[in-house]
């Protein structure tokens, strides 16, 4: 059995603030204690940090408490964004025999060079440590990674955990909000990772890009690198143009969206549905070439598919992985999830308050979640994991593991 519960609190102290949200939490989880404390706080609780951490350990008895700084919090109850007034603090508590939990910081503000080369090896030799830790659990583990995104390499990172700790779903997000910090258990730093592994329990992951495809998937028939130079045989940037030509409200719309590609990930899949596509920016056209420059190494045979991005298409996308994960839960219920959002959504993309997380309860229904909202979010797509921006990453524990 699973008990787990979220609360949420804004005031002008963070101690109290902190307090506040973990008996709330733990007053719904109806446990007397927890093994996990899941706690996410805007940056003003800098300055009670260390104290902070402490009142958490006292209040929920987690003998394992992550988190970091954020630019805003969220729960199941409601998202606050950068702006309030004073400090906000959401925390998860968890309890559980059938999960296990093992917390992880690499502090990495010492010794560090200028070169680019040498933060690099920083982020290897972290995931190198980190991934010691998987390699003593289960195949169904989930790796939470909180990096500050200060010297963030997210690639070498990812690298580094695929090669010493092979295929673990690698989930998170980067710490928000200025100033920056991390927690694990009764330390807070700046320029680490803080991370979490938990095993026990196959999770059922979400990964909303804030996309909606236009025009037809294609083969990438040439290129190399980044570069896109033909599809189907044609020029690339006349594929763009068409796939352009197909979008409702046409050139006004696509002016306040964004443009993307869609990269798919298995290439033996047909038809392409949602989920299927790696979202990356386009970086820039070649008008003599006609070729197209993709923010991800791309591979002739690979298929394509623009995509654009704003609220309308942002919406679909979430509702449309929400119903995903409802169907891989397939009836069961969710104990308690994570939410990742990026920074860049929520009311700025949206508009409104609390977009996120009101279709995640209309879907899903009322389960303790917590989540804040990031510089850049980690997840896996087509089964590798992938650093994302603008997205929103949902991870849910169901209940019971689906084989009774």
């Amino acid at each position: 059995m699973i008990a787990a519960g979220a609360g949420l609190s804004v005031g002008s102290d963070p101690v109290e603030a902190a307090i506040e949200a973990c008996l709330a939490a733990q007053d719904r989880s109806g446990a007397e204690h927890a093994d996990l404390c899941l706690v996410f706080c805007t940056s003003g609780a800098h300055r009670a940090a260390h104290e902070m951490l402490h009142a958490v350990r006292r209040v929920t008895g987690a003998h394992a408490v992550v988190g970091c700084s954020a630019a805003g919090v969220l729960t199941d109850g409601q998202e606050v964004e950068g702006g309030a007034e004073g400090v906000a603090v959401a925390a998860l508590v968890v309890r559980s025999d059938a999960l296990e939990v093992s917390p992880f910081l690499v502090d990495e503000t010492e010794g560090l060079g200028d070169a680019a080369g040498a933060v690099a090896a920083s982020r290897l030799a972290s995931a190198a440590q980190a991934a010691e830790l998987v390699k003593r659990a289960p195949t169904d583990s989930v790796m939470f990674v909180l990096p500050d995104p200060m010297g963030l390499e997210p690639a070498a990172l990812l690298a580094g955990i695929a090669r010493t700790a092979g295929p673990v779903t690698v989930m998170g997000g980067v710490a928000s909000g200025a100033p920056l910090f991390e927690l694990c258990n009764t330390e807070w730093v700046s320029g680490a990772l803080a991370g979490l592994i938990v095993s026990g329990r196959a999770a059922v992951v979400g990964v909303a890009q804030g996309c909606e495809p236009i025009g037809e998937p294609f083969v990438i028939t040439r290129g190399a690198g980044n570069l896109v130079v033909e599809i189907a045989g044609r020029p690339a940037l006349d594929v763009l143009r068409e796939a352009m030509a197909t979008v409702p409200g046409g050139e006004r719309r696509i002016r306040a969206a964004g443009l993307f590609a869609g990269l798919a990930m298995d290439p033996a899949k047909s038809p392409l549905g949602q989920g299927d596509f790696l979202v990356r920016n386009l970086l820039g056209i070649d008008a003599q070439t006609k070729a197209v420059a993709v923010a991800e190494p791309i591979h002739v045979g690979q298929t394509i598919q623009f995509q654009i991005r704003d609220a309308g298409a942002a919406t679909r996308d979430l509702v449309d992985t929400l119903r995903g994960v409802r169907g891989a839960l397939a009836g069961r219920p969710p104990a308690f999830g994570v939410y990742f959002n990026c920074a860049g959504r929520g009311r700025g993309l949206f508009g409104e308050h609390d977009h996120d997380v009101r279709l995640i309860r209309a879907e899903l229904g009322d389960f303790p979640l917590v989540g804040f909202f990031g510089n850049g979010e980690f997840a896996p797509v087509g089964g590798r994991n992938f650093f994302h921006t603008y997205t929103g990453v949902l991870v849910v524990f169901p209940e019971t593991d689906g084989t009774t």
